[in-house]
């Protein structure tokens, strides 16, 4: 057989795969699955807009190369996040006087995000090398990697298992002059933030494998100290939620190595403890002190924010805020001993309180969303950490595990984006892996 042959015989065989997509089907899917989800939202919401409001829609540009096999097709749009935000949006009622749209969203509901069994969460592993408390916990978008930032001075970088049974530090963080408060990592640059209790907040460039580490950017400008760093899904810009009453958006360089303030959001009447990013629309939620969580709308370039909503209905601190990846929902947890599930509108103007989730018996010091399941965990002064099951609305959540192991209050919860492994960082200086 000549190389022509050999050509077109592989040339066939791979055009086969890509029709049908078995047995390449994970790596096909991960690759597709972004640019398509996105491209059939869309059309989505531009059908029901056309049917409910009667309003024809902008001509949308065509999807380009990207072709999947319709079995996928439509189980992206049967049984996916997809349906259900569109679902979520319809019986939030924007127009609730059809009975149609509503017998459509309460059957898509019922059928989307079903929960598989899980076996009980159980600790993997857990992670000396701090020699005072661990307050946060971050894991790397793709590389197996584990940031954390403790009470005395540092932030370390571990490298872990598939499995998470072992982890290994294999790069320590110095420089700030007092606690290291928050720690994220950007979603594509190798780059990790870090927040303080000396007033800044630091950028720092780190190696394929996470071994070395360089401050690249000092971000100063607070007063007070600065408790949570988050970096926007897209664009190049850094939340930062300060003891100063405030937050701040930062600008930076690609690489990290220069960032301006571009906007002060003032609006809380005290410390300002946690700040997110809303993982496509252009919100930023803030929890501050004075008991209550804000949701402030971004300008199209990020240089400016308004405060759209104010969320008040804990009795105590908002310690912790955080996005649902796909629904219309925000999570808070509270020094009051619970956490709260919030249904907002599309622009962020409107917020309810859908669901109190009290068990803990003292306060919800972080909450984070599972990236594809129904499940919300939260990490308690009374040194466990809880999962929740919620329904797809977000008006019901039931605890389906509590975890037991840390000898000090839990003061840090994180999900790894594709593995079935939960971070957690508590007062007894170490931060634990759990398997799910």
């Amino acid at each position: 057989m000549d190389y022509k042959q050999k050509y077109q015989k592989y040339k066939q065989k791979y055009l086969n795969l890509l029709k049908s997509q078995k047995g390449g089907q994970p790596f096909l899917m991960d690759i597709l699955a972004g640019p398509v989800f996105s491209y059939l939202f869309e059309r989505n919401q531009r059908l029901l807009q056309l049917i409910y409001t009667n309003i024809q829609p902008v001509m949308m540009q065509p999807l380009g190369n990207f072709t999947l096999n319709p079995m996928y097709r439509l189980n992206l749009l049967s049984r996916s996040s997809i349906s259900l935000l569109l679902a979520t949006r319809l019986a939030q009622g924007e127009i609730r006087n059809n009975r149609l749209e509503l017998q459509l969203a309460n059957r898509i509901i019922s059928r989307t995000h079903k929960l598989p069994e899980i076996s009980p969460p159980t600790l993997a592993s857990s992670n000396g090398g701090h020699s005072l408390f661990v307050q946060s916990v971050a894991f790397h978008p793709t590389a197996p990697l584990l940031a954390t930032g403790s009470a005395d001075e540092t932030a370390k970088l571990w490298r872990f298992s598939a499995d998470g049974s072992a982890a290994t530090c294999v790069a320590t963080l110095a420089g700030h002059s007092n606690s290291v408060l928050s720690v994220a990592f950007h979603p594509t640059a190798p780059l990790l933030a870090t927040g303080s209790d000396d007033s800044t907040a630091k950028l720092w460039r780190f190696s394929a494998d996470g071994s070395a580490a360089t401050c690249v950017a000092t971000l100063a400008g607070h007063s007070g100290c600065v408790g949570s760093v988050a970096f926007h899904p897209t664009a190049p810009l850094l939340a930062t939620g300060s003891e100063d009453k405030t937050a701040k958006l930062w600008r930076f360089e690609p690489d990290g190595s220069a960032a301006t303030c571009v906007a002060t959001l003032a609006g809380h009447s005290n410390y300002v403890l946690s700040v997110a990013f809303h993982p496509t629309l252009p919100l930023l939620a803030t929890g501050s002190v004075d008991k209550t969580a804000k949701l402030w709308r971004l300008s199209d370039d990020g240089s400016a924010a308004i405060c759209v909503a104010t969320l008040a209905g804990h009795r105590n601190y908002v310690l912790s805020v955080a996005f649902h990846p796909t629904a219309p929902l925000l999570a808070t947890g509270s020094d009051d001993s619970t956490a709260k599930l919030w249904r907002f509108s599309a622009d962020g103007s409107a917020a309810t309180c859908v669901a109190t989730l009290a068990g803990h018996s003292n306060g919800v010091c972080s909450v984070a969303f599972h990236p594809t399941l129904p499940l919300l965990a939260t990490g308690s002064d009374d040194r466990t950490v809880k999962l929740w099951r919620f329904s797809p609305d977000g008006s019901a959540a039931t605890c389906v595990a509590t975890l037991e192991g840390h000898s000090n209050d839990v003061l840090s919860v994180a999900f790894h984006p594709t593995l079935p492994l939960l971070a957690t960082g508590s007062y007894d200086n170490t931060a634990k892996l759990w398997k799910l």
